[in-house]
């Protein structure tokens, strides 16, 4: 809600914006922003900009400045220590700096970047071994920042939208592949502090307001970055801050391919070759750099050479999904490895964002390449389901299961080469089988059978997946990483904990101790959400109502009878499903806008294991008064969204009072569209 100015809201504006004209200054005093490079070491030492001082990596206020035949003293304070700044006249274009008694000779910044530092540094990149704790601060000065007066009136009018913050970006955790957010407010000086945590040397873009900047981060480090559009400069600062300056002078842009060009390369073979072309020309360009500027710092020949690396494999990775019928030649992943793969450089983690784009890719092919060689057969797991209690099989059940294993690998591989329109007509003929219709039934005896084997299934995966990654030869580190992302996003897929077995091979085979805890820690909060109990139990609904119905218009029918005279809003979705729980997550702002309205939530969930429904349900508190969940038995989920034409997740749909579908847009994630069709409908 925009609120009006009053007179005294005006006086102070005015007020504001006077400070700000003479904090952005203007000043006319010789050092006024100047920015100084202690020539020994090539770092960037002081800034005087403002009525401040930057300086080991802090602002400080200037409280006195004299001049003397062009040298100056100035003295200055951050709120805990006082600094002395003693500078001399300008010889041979270079001032003595003595800052608290200690000498640097230094020369006047004159160009947007740092320049080249005097000596090659030959330090490698911090590698923490990806241990837990570990952060990075970064403290900024944006000058002037952007738009001030804007700033200044939403501050006032509190215009939602007008704040300025800094942000973090293209920005990945190599342990569980989440894409962290990190922000900063930039206040009316347009400085900021960010401090977050990071799992060890890594890359991401800081996004301030307007302006943009790399920055490859290492673990407990603090840089100070000045962007000055007045002065025209673009600095960091810090007691290892060289890498950021090389980076921001000197950069080389790998190319990024789409699938669409991908594809106009012609096959899949033909990629291989058109990457590698690009992959030496752009080692070659960063050789050719180095060469021009030969104190460039190891860690950035390194940085760049993985950043060139990774990126070209994350688009070799893409091109697989180019292969004919989804089947890969085993020569493009031994090149993929043997020219990529076997070459990154540790940490992994800096260049985290294209690197975890890789491994999603990877590891699925790797998968799926484990999958293809080790079928899983119907018999195997109704076997162990009947070993461990949870199916009894007769006679007849076996026999169906038999016939199923070997009915399944042409209907898999009809179903493989055929295009995506046909797929369903497929997957209705092989439904259409007494022996699939028996293995269905069996299957629905026990509520815990999908929940079974789906740890089952993965329990076998995983261990198959240990066996082919010791045939590779990889190293302990990347097992590690590969098998906590694999279980980290099963937990947070499935949302539920992973079975007494899967853990303890957890334990067994992850010895990363950052990796061990992640899948721990989410392992942990689902068994917690699994313990809690539900607010409103009489809000998941059963099916018996419709058990023997196989029509979808029946079933839905059936499930919607109950509510007329009221609204229904149908929500079909999946606890597998990435948006439909993004959308969850918000349901009790929905019920509360929309709390005035005669509406029943109704929600179908699709292919979600028992256990994995409720913990969904309780996690993003989908209960209310007004709400009632159905976890049908996939083939009448199938059948209802058969019925609606439902072809993606989630999808909303809208039901009057007299129990008629509505050709309308009902989606919640604009409440306030969703309100005002509410109004026409309620007559409100």
């Amino acid at each position: 809600m925009k609120i009006k100015m009053t007179g005294m809201k005006n006086i102070l504006l005015g007020v504001s914006l006077m400070v700000m004209l003479l904090l952005c200054g203007c000043s006319n005093d010789a050092l006024n922003g100047t920015y100084w490079r202690n020539e020994k070491t090539g770092e960037w030492l002081m800034g005087i900009v403002d009525g401040q001082v930057v300086y080991d990596c802090q602002f400080w206020n200037i409280t006195s400045q004299t001049e003397e035949e062009d040298a100056f003293t100035i003295e200055a304070e951050n709120g805990k220590e006082k600094l002395l700044v003693n500078i001399s006249k300008e010889e041979n274009n270079l001032r003595t700096f003595t800052i608290n008694g200690k000498e640097s000779t230094c020369s006047y910044i004159s160009d947007y970047y740092l320049p080249d530092y005097p000596e090659k540094d030959e330090t490698p990149l911090a590698n923490n071994n990806y241990q837990e704790g570990d952060s990075v601060t970064i403290v900024g000065w944006i000058r002037p920042l952007p738009s001030a007066i804007e700033w200044l009136k939403s501050k006032i009018d509190e215009e939602e939208g007008n704040s300025h913050e800094v942000s973090v970006s293209m920005i990945a955790n190599i342990l569980t592949d989440e894409e962290p957010s990190f922000k900063a407010p930039i206040d009316s000086l347009g400085h900021f502090t960010l401090r977050m945590p990071i799992v060890n040397t890594t890359s991401f873009y800081l996004d301030c307001d307007k302006w943009d900047a790399r920055v490859v981060a290492e673990p407990n480090e603090t840089y100070f970055l000045m962007i000055d559009p007045i002065e025209d400069k673009k600095l960091f600062m810090g007691k290892n801050a060289r890498l950021q300056n090389e980076i921001n002078a000197h950069s080389i842009t790998p190319k990024a391919y789409g699938i669409d060009n991908m594809e106009k390369m012609g096959g899949i073979m033909n990629i291989l070759d058109s990457v590698k072309i690009q992959t030496q020309e752009k080692m070659q360009e960063l050789d050719n750099m180095c060469k021009e500027h030969p104190t460039l710092s190891e860690r950035f020949r390194t940085y760049y050479r993985n950043k060139i690396l990774t990126n070209d494999a994350r688009n070799l990775m893409q091109g697989m999904y180019l292969a004919p019928n989804d089947e890969v030649p085993e020569e493009y992943r031994q090149f993929v490895d043997e020219n990529y793969w076997k070459l990154f450089a540790e940490p992994y983690t800096m260049e985290a964002y294209t690197f975890s784009q890789f491994l999603n890719d990877y590891s699925f092919r790797l998968q799926q390449n484990v999958q293809d060689k080790n079928a899983y057969t119907m018999k195997w797991i109704m076997e162990s389901a009947e070993k461990d209690g949870i199916v009894s099989l007769s006679a007849k059940d076996r026999a169906a299961i038999k016939q199923y294993d070997a009915a399944y690998p042409a209907y898999h591989e009809k179903r493989k080469n055929a295009p995506d329109s046909l797929q369903e007509t497929i997957d209705e003929e092989f439904g259409r089988n007494d022996f699939v219709k028996n293995v269905i039934e069996i299957q629905n005896r026990s509520p815990q059978y999908q929940d079974y084997s789906q740890q089952k299934y993965l329990m076998r995966e995983l261990e198959l997946m240990v066996k082919e990654m010791d045939a590779r030869e990889w190293s302990e580190t990347v097992q590690d990483l590969m098998l906590c992302r694999i279980l980290y996003k099963n937990i947070n897929w499935s949302r539920q904990p992973l079975g007494k077995e899967i853990l303890t091979f957890t334990d067994e085979h992850i010895h990363m101790p950052a990796a061990l805890h992640a899948v721990h820690a989410i392992n942990d909060k689902y068994e917690k959400i699994g313990k809690g109990e539900l607010t409103h139990a009489d809000n998941l609904k059963s099916n018996e109502a419709v058990k023997d119905m196989s029509e979808g218009e029946q079933i839905l029918k059936k499930l919607l009878e109950p509510y007329k005279g009221k609204i229904v809003l149908l929500d079909i979705w999946g606890t597998w499903c990435g948006p439909c729980k993004m959308l969850l997550s918000h349901s009790q702002e929905e019920y509360e806008q929309l709390k005035d309205y005669d509406i029943i939530y109704m929600y179908l969930a699709n292919h979600s294991p028992e256990e994995s429904w409720k913990n969904a349900i309780k996690e993003y508190q989908v209960m209310g008064e007004n709400v009632v969940h159905y976890n049908l038995p996939d083939e009448q989920q199938k059948a209802v969204e058969n019925h609606l034409g439902v072809h993606a997740f989630p999808t909303y749909k809208l039901f009057d009072q007299q129990g008629r579908l509505l050709d309308v847009n009902a989606d919640p994630s604009d409440l306030d569209a969703l309100e005002n069709l509410l109004k026409r409908i309620s007559k409100k």
